[in-house]
Order: C-alpha cells, then sequence, then structure tokens
C-alpha cells in the first residue's frame, strides 16, 4: 500500500464505461515509480457499467498500483474533480479525462519538471494531442484539436493556464481556493467549459508574478477525437457555448452595461461576418471557413444570447456509442484507436 504518493491522478468519468478501461491503461504502464502516483476515478452519477469496469481492472490490470475510486453524486465535471482532489493523498494532483491517453513518460517527466525548480511550482501542464479514432479528412487540421503553448518549455504569463485533461496542480493551491467553480463545466451529457479558466484565474489574482505555473512540451496528453468532431457543426457548437460561458463570466451588472454589451455584441458579430465573407476566396474548402471564420461568429452570437437571458444547451457527442460500433463493424476507424479503445 502506497501510504504518500507524490502524485494523485484524479479521472473523473460520467457513462463512458467503454473509455475507461483503456485510459486507465495507459495510467497504470506509467514509466514512473509505482511507490510515487495512485489513481482515483470519480463515479459522477454515471448509470453505465463505469463501477462494473473499474472493479474488473483493479483486479486483473492494476498490479501494485493503487487505484481506487469514489462517487460524487453531484453531476457535474466541477463537482466530480473537486471531489477527486480532496480525496488525493498526493502533494499534486494530475487531471486527465476519461476519453484520453496519457504518454508513458507523462507522470516521470512531471515530477522531474517540479523538482528541478527551486521555487515550488504552483502547477505543471503540457500538450494535448489527437489520437484520430477515424481517418482525419484532407481539409481538417490537427490545429482544431491541440492544446499546445508551443515547442519550448517555459513559464506561463499572467491570464494563461493549462486544458483540463493535462494540468497538475499543487494540492496546497487547490485547498487555498477551494478548487473549481462547480457552477461553470461540463454537467452530464450537457457540453460547457470554464472551470479550468476559472481556476488559473483565482490563482493569477491570489499570487501575481509570484505564480510559478511550468509547460513543458514534453508532457503529452492524447484525447480522442471521433468522427463527430471532425464536423464543422461540432466546432460552431464549441464556439457557441464558448461565448455563452465568457457572458455568464463575465456579465455585465446593470441594465445600461448590458444595453452597451449587446450593442458591442452586434457591431463585432457584423464586422466578423463582413470579413469572413471578404476571405472565403481564400479557402478551396468551405468546412476550414467554416470552423476558423463563422467560428468567431458563433462564440459572439452565443454570448450575446447569454446577455439577455438565453441559454441554449449542447450535448456531447456519443462517443463510447461510436467506437463500440466501430469495434464491431471494423469499418472507418482507425485500427489502433479501434483496439485501443476496444480490446
Amino acid at each position: 500500500m502506497i501510504k504518500n504518493p507524490y502524485i494523485s491522478v484524479v479521472v473523473c468519468t460520467h457513462n463512458r464505461s467503454a473509455l475507461l478501461d483503456q485510459a486507465l491503461e495507459s495510467l497504470v504502464t506509467q514509466t514512473l515509480d509505482r511507490r510515487q502516483f495512485e489513481i482515483i476515478i470519480v463515479n459522477n452519477c454515471s448509470t453505465d457499467d463505469t463501477a462494473g469496469v473499474v472493479e474488473r481492472f483493479k483486479a486483473h490490470r492494476a498490479g501494485d498500483v493503487l487505484l481506487r475510486s469514489v462517487d460524487e453524486p453531484v453531476l457535474g465535471l466541477g463537482h466530480a474533480r473537486n471531489r477527486g482532489w480532496r480525496a488525493a493523498s498526493g502533494d499534486y494532483v494530475a487531471f486527465m479525462d476519461d476519453d484520453a491517453k496519457a504518454d508513458s513518460h507523462w507522470l516521470e517527466r512531471a515530477v522531474n519538471l517540479i523538482r528541478q525548480h527551486t521555487t515550488t511550482p504552483v502547477a505543471v501542464g503540457g500538450q494535448i494531442r489527437p489520437l484520430y479514432l477515424s481517418p482525419r479528412p484532407a481539409w481538417y487540421k490537427d490545429a482544431y484539436e491541440v492544446r499546445s503553448w508551443g515547442p519550448a518549455s517555459r513559464r506561463l504569463v499572467a491570464g494563461e493556464s493549462f486544458s483540463g485533461s493535462n494540468m497538475i496542480l499543487s494540492k496546497a493551491i487547490l485547498r487555498l481556493l477551494e478548487g473549481f467553480d462547480a457552477s461553470v463545466g461540463m454537467r452530464g451529457e450537457r457540453v460547457s467549459m470554464g472551470e479550468e479558466t476559472v481556476l488559473f484565474g483565482k490563482i493569477w489574482d491570489a499570487m501575481g508574478e509570484q505564480a510559478l505555473l511550468v509547460y513543458s512540451p514534453d508532457l503529452v496528453v492524447y484525447h480522442a477525437v471521433g468522427k463527430h468532431n471532425m464536423r464543422p457543426r461540432y466546432h460552431l457548437h464549441r464556439w457557441f457555448v464558448a461565448g455563452q460561458v465568457a457572458c455568464r463570466l463575465d456579465a455585465p451588472c446593470g441594465l445600461h452595461d448590458r444595453i452597451a454589451r449587446l450593442r458591442a455584441n452586434v457591431t463585432t458579430i457584423r464586422t466578423l461576418i463582413r470579413s469572413a465573407v471578404t476571405d472565403r476566396k481564400h479557402f478551396s474548402d468551405y468546412r476550414p471557413w467554416i470552423v476558423e471564420r463563422l467560428g468567431p461568429v458563433a462564440l459572439e452570437i452565443g454570448r450575446l444570447l447569454a446577455c439577455i437571458g438565453l441559454y441554449i444547451p449542447v450535448r456531447r457527442a456519443n462517443l463510447a456509442a461510436e467506437l463500440k460500433a466501430a469495434g464491431k463493424s471494423g469499418e472507418g476507424h482507425s485500427v489502433e484507436a479501434v483496439r485501443w479503445f476496444t480490446s
């Protein structure tokens, strides 16, 4: 039994048992000494076989890695992440999504990165890169999926933050700032975002330039990208939701401010549409044009509607069902990806 792990890896999951098994596989095969980390699965109101997957994995694959599960009865990623870090025993808490795969050196490199600094980092993080579950269309760019602060290690500056599936924070700062804002972020099948942005904003507000957040491109996590994710509609939905969340996080207080914000939104939307129409001739394919030029329009529309109190829910794709179907048919998906999730 591990008494004092250095890092606790928290994987929050909701009804994705078909994905969870192999996400955990990438964690138990880490190169970091097994005495230095633990894995915590937070079951967030799952009604599928998540509990069974965890128990079978613990019995047959976990080996000498400490793996335990906790339940979070309140639906929402913020609630689940807070439940995870509060249950953690490590000095640092790493967060990874249930549809992700960690590079085998992820934790070892994170520990080395932390320990090479004389000032203790508040957080470290790295790249999120795509793992395509089906062949990538010729028009679709890796840049649509990559989350990175560039090719070189560096210290983040105020306003920058890490993405949710590849961020490792000190438990001390999570405790000090009371973790994540559970009023934003994913809630079951409903797409949302922003809990990481809010948390890192609180870090910068609390610590200013004294906050040491270190990025390294060598810390890599791969995130599953299904067919649904490689459609223009999906990206418009994400831009739209981002606008709704942005308005909620920076909502105007009074009527005068609200009216001013609405006018600014309308002006911005008109400007973006005119620019998009002008730029259409520079795109040989309409699909990247939609993603890159109409996406910002969708963001401002989402912001405008939220400003008048209209929030439109967007549901996430059923990636687990897509993978199950792919495993049965063997058609239209990356062989490596299907084997990874369905073996």
